[in-house]
């Protein structure tokens, strides 16, 4: 089945799927942004921020531990208000902003953060290069850039890649490809962090499956297009694709952080 013909998955699929792959490193979220916090020098006094902070929640947590001032910003407009009104609810005071926001175009002047993370939500934009860069931007000198990344680990053909990047909703790349989108940002001392297995390590976790529904779902829209044979074959396909993602180090998970250098690169 051609790229041209591929059938869009329906929306509970696609959840599915982004809960498989990103839930992976829920267990370990807590160690995860302890280590950001470290990365990014969170300390009171410092303003950092977290760009596509989606829900706010770790946005809230680095205000909270670290005592910094933390501004999160997100396209998602929904998003950011359900965070602002769980801050207004918030027991504990913490000096958290939001601001909807292209993560490709900051409202943000130059050199006005301590430090700048950016969540995997950062290859879902159209031009990645250009929200890694004003990242860069948006921070003094010497201050720390530390990206969150997905990235491919194993070797998909062409249409395999484009139903990741699909049902996903980012556009994946590898590690290699950050790291000069950074360089290119003006960043410099680029040290990696592999997470890819702390996510799973010490848990064996079931492989999600496909409800009757959802299976009923997929079926209807191949057989439409393309009869029954088709129609088997695009269950049978999806749910190779969930359980490659789910156990498989097909996605890697990387920090990546780099420093701003205060000077030009040279070409």
């Amino acid at each position: 089945m051609s790229s041209a013909s591929r059938i869009q998955p329906i929306p509970a699929v696609l959840r599915l799927v982004q809960t498989a792959v990103l839930g992976r490193w829920r267990a370990s979220v807590e160690t995860l942004y302890r280590e950001l916090a470290d990365l990014l020098e969170a300390a009171p006094g410092r303003d950092v921020l977290v760009s596509g902070c989606g829900d706010g929640k770790n946005a809230e947590w680095l205000a909270a531990r670290t005592g910094a001032s933390v501004t999160g910003v997100d396209p998602d407009g929904r998003r950011l208000q359900d965070a602002t009104e769980r801050m207004l609810k918030a027991e504990v005071p913490v000096s958290v902003s939001f601001q909807v926001t292209p993560l490709d175009d900051l409202p943000f002047d130059d050199a006005v953060f301590d430090g700048a993370v950016g969540e995997p939500v950062l290859a879902a934009v159209h031009d990645p290069a250009r929200a890694v860069a004003e990242l860069a931007r948006v921070v003094k000198p010497y201050a720390p850039v530390v990206l969150c990344l997905l990235t491919w680990n194993s070797d998909f053909d062409e249409e395999d890649r484009a139903a990741v990047v699909e049902r996903l909703g980012l556009g994946l790349r590898h590690l290699v490809e950050w790291k000069q989108m950074m360089r290119e940002a003006g960043l410099v001392d680029i040290e990696v962090q592999d997470w890819t297995d702390r996510g799973t390590r010490g848990r064996v976790d079931a492989v999600p499956s496909f409800t009757l529904g959802q299976r009923l779902q997929i079926v209807s829209r191949a057989w439409r297009r393309w009869g029954w044979r088709a129609a088997r074959a695009a269950v049978e396909k999806e749910t190779a694709l969930l359980r490659h993602l789910s156990q498989e180090r097909a996605i890697g998970f990387h920090v990546v952080r780099g420093v701003k250098w205060p000077h030009p690169m040279s070409p």
